[in-house]
């Protein structure tokens, strides 16, 4: 498996996390449960921008490789 394919299904997997904290925290009763879940969702969102961060330089650096 390709490094991209494995960053863009990292990627997915963080979004697929981030939705179900989300989900969860929306359906959450008490105060510090639906807190905990909301900051679990940010988390997931800041583990995804980074992914997403070294995929578009992997793919940079491929682009200068192939000029």
């Amino acid at each position: 498996m390709e490094v991209i394919e494995i960053l863009e299904g990292a990627i997915e997997g963080e979004r697929a996390s981030k939705e179900k904290y989300l989900k969860l925290a929306s359906e959450a009763t008490d105060p510090e449960t639906r807190a905990i879940l909301e900051q679990l969702a940010r988390d997931e969102e800041g583990h995804e921008q980074t992914l997403k961060k070294r995929l578009a330089a992997i793919r940079l650096m491929q682009d200068l490789g192939s000029v």
